[in-house]
């Protein structure tokens, strides 16, 4: 079994630290408690996705295929987080509209760090990211290597219209017009990060570039109110799970202090005299 702790490799907050750009450039972010969470994602299916999906491999076979490839216990948070996303990632790439997209890959990399930071185990993050993108039939390194390159070329870009020279943005519009792309949220939260990467974080360069890509805006909106709204969540999670562990610290220190008292008087007291 993996190790259950390491030094956590405190990343950089994506999405938390910038709330202030994502409202901005987000002008319908969702509103408090829209979200209904059963747990921490909650229900938040994509439901015209579920709509338009032609399963060839069910939701269950999806999770048992990430369960047989990552088959240790991982802390309620993050378990929570990743089941949920699992699932509706599922309902994305078994569309019959479903093409693979450098640009999810950028928004799935962005919020699978931003969600598993302070994750305790390095090595165990990595390994759980290849798992759940293996459990849907993705390369891992692939994602992984366009996700990078995707972010290297944004960050040099400068501008919106540094971003528009990628043909990326043509491909997807024209695999719009032909129906053979299924949005996700990861698309929104990607085309997010190449702005915020390019420093072109002013309220028109979404639209410019949702308009770009085919996507609706009203659509990329919405995923990033409900983001935005579910990591601040996510944050306070874990703030709380850091409390309750502190205390529970704090009293196992405070009943090994009394033990160790009572050793020591015990220790201490005179022996009892012999007849």
């Amino acid at each position: 079994a993996p190790a259950s702790s390491a030094s956590s490799a405190s990343s950089s907050s994506v999405f938390i630290g910038s709330s202030r750009k994502m409202a901005a450039l987000s002008a319908s972010a969702a509103p408090r408690g829209a979200v209904r969470t059963s747990a921490l994602f909650g229900a938040a299916a994509p439901v015209a996705v579920v709509a338009a999906s032609v399963d060839v491999t069910t939701v269950s076979e999806t999770k048992k295929k990430f369960v047989d490839s990552y088959p240790f216990p991982i802390p309620s948070i993050w378990s929570v987080a990743i089941q949920e996303l699992l699932v509706t990632q599922h309902f994305v790439k078994y569309n019959s509209k479903y093409t693979y997209s450098k640009l999810s890959s950028l928004g799935f990399c962005s919020v699978y760090e931003q969600l598993f930071e302070g994750f305790p185990n390095d090595a165990e993050k990595a390994s759980i990211f290849d798992c759940f993108l293996k459990a849907l039939e993705e390369d891992p390194a692939a994602t992984r290597k366009d996700a990078e390159e995707l972010t290297a070329f944004a960050t040099g870009a400068g501008s919106v219209d540094g971003l528009l020279a990628s043909p990326l943005f043509a491909e997807l519009k024209a695999l719009n017009a032909d129906k053979k792309f299924a949005y996700s949220r990861y698309d929104a939260i990607g085309l997010f990060r190449m702005l915020e990467l390019a420093k072109a974080t002013e309220p028109a360069a979404l639209e410019k570039l949702s308009d770009a890509a085919g996507i609706k805006l009203s659509s990329v909106n919405g995923d990033l109110g409900l983001y935005k709204g579910l990591l601040f969540k996510l944050a306070a999670a874990k703030e709380l799970q850091k409390e309750i562990f502190d205390r529970e610290r704090k009293k196992q220190a405070e009943r090994d202090a009394t033990k160790a008292a009572k050793a020591a008087a015990a220790a201490a007291a005179p022996a009892e005299p012999t007849a």
